[in-house]
């Protein structure tokens, strides 16, 4: 019998009440262990292949510009796509967005800072961040090209 078999064996057994929740936990173990010398670690709920996993970095706004003098915006690149956060006095709005839903970053450069501004394809308002070094703008628009590259595939 394969690995499959005896898993559905023992879903059955589960469904049929013969086997109790910490029992059926417990020899899907056994059976995952037996069918490998190595046990599989199995993907997360909710999680998909395509996901890259990178190490999670944030990048802050420069106080010395226009509208980050008390609460610097911040974008926050994670594994499945980008948090932008606009602080307030009271609480802050925060906006997650997909790595395949960007439809375009534009950058524009002074003389030492720049202003990103990411358009998403699902038609809201583009996410606007000022006051980024501009090495920090470049290594933005150089990760979410090769993140979206990585999604893509």
């Amino acid at each position: 019998m394969n690995i499959s078999e005896e898993l559905r064996r023992l879903a059955d057994l589960l469904r049929e009440g013969h086997l109790t929740e910490e029992e059926f936990t417990e020899a899907k173990r056994q059976v995952l262990l037996q069918g490998n010398s190595e046990p599989k670690t199995l993907p997360e709920a909710g999680t998909t292949e395509s996901v890259p996993r990178i190490e999670e970095k944030t990048y802050h706004s420069n106080r010395w510009t226009a509208g980050n003098t008390l609460f610097p915006d911040s974008l926050v690149l994670v594994s499945d796509g980008i948090v932008f956060r606009k602080g307030r006095i009271f609480g802050s709005n925060e906006q997650h967005i997909n790595y395949k839903a960007i439809a375009s970053l534009h950058i524009t450069n002074g003389i030492f800072f720049s202003t990103i501004s990411i358009e998403t394809s699902g038609g809201s308002q583009p996410i606007v961040i000022n006051g980024l070094w501009k090495s920090e703008a470049k290594e933005i628009q150089t990760a979410l090209n090769r993140l979206q590259r990585q999604v893509i595939r």
